[in-house]
């Protein structure tokens, strides 16, 4: 999801942050030292993750099965030590 107003995550601030971009690498240190990020619980616990996009992002059953298993991995790991 693009998302239009960057403070808004501040706002939200999620316990995980999981990326994918087609074509570019995901810098996980990129998106943490985003203005104001800094105070989002993903970034100060290093809950910043990356799914690649043939993974998660590419059209037909993949996205269910090898994205939706690594999704299920990072909220479970998450869970097992904050939850």
């Amino acid at each position: 999801r693009i998302i239009a107003d960057r403070l808004e995550i501040v706002r939200r601030d999620p316990d995980i942050i999981v990326g994918s971009w087609c074509g570019k690498k995901f810098r996980p240190d990129r998106v943490a030292a985003r203005a104001g990020w800094s105070e989002v619980a993903a970034v100060r616990h290093r809950q910043i993750f990356e799914i690649k996009s043939a993974d998660i992002l590419q059209p037909g059953p993949a996205a269910l099965t090898d994205g939706a298993a690594q999704l299920h991995r990072i909220i479970m790991d998450w869970a097992a030590h904050h939850g």
